[in-house]
């Protein structure tokens, strides 16, 4: 479980104090996705509400980034985990789920096969990624909601 970090480099323990917080920071960001899941999940049925839902997404990367961050400060201070490679695995995982389903390349159509224009003639401009399905941001919310809470369940 956890182990008090004994570190010549936080003589004012601020790293007790980062631990105190980091919980509930955690835990916040899980309910933030488990909310955003269900934004998302309406926002199918109710078109007016894709804007705040895709919003949310970005807002919530960002405070999954902030989470990992102040994770590997901590680990970086003298914090030890049971499983080094199972906490950095979840660490990734939640940096890097989000981008890998909610970006598909250009030129793709919903079911990944080549758009018929983009097969006649390619553009000399860069096509800019179509945004993910609604279904598919759900659902990487829900999983977020599992990775921070792991995350924080290694720690």
């Amino acid at each position: 479980m956890r182990r008090r970090a004994e570190s010549p480099a936080d003589p004012t323990g601020a790293l007790d104090s980062l631990c105190g917080v980091y919980p509930a920071l955690s835990y916040a960001v899980a309910g933030y996705f488990a909310a955003l899941t269900v934004l998302a999940l309406v926002a199918i049925r109710v078109p007016r509400l894709e804007p705040a839902a895709r919003a949310g997404m970005k807002v919530g990367q960002g405070a999954t980034l902030l989470v990992v961050l102040l994770d590997g400060v901590s680990l970086l201070q003298g914090h030890r985990v049971d499983s080094q490679l199972t906490h950095l695995g979840y660490a990734v995982a939640a940096l890097g789920l989000p981008v890998i389903l909610l970006n598909r390349p250009a030129g793709l159509d919903q079911t990944g096969e080549p758009e018929d224009d983009a097969q006649a003639q390619p553009s000399p401009q860069p096509r800019a990624p179509a945004p993910a399905h609604l279904g598919v941001l759900a659902l990487t919310a829900a999983t977020m909601v599992v990775l921070v809470i792991r995350l924080q369940q290694t720690w």
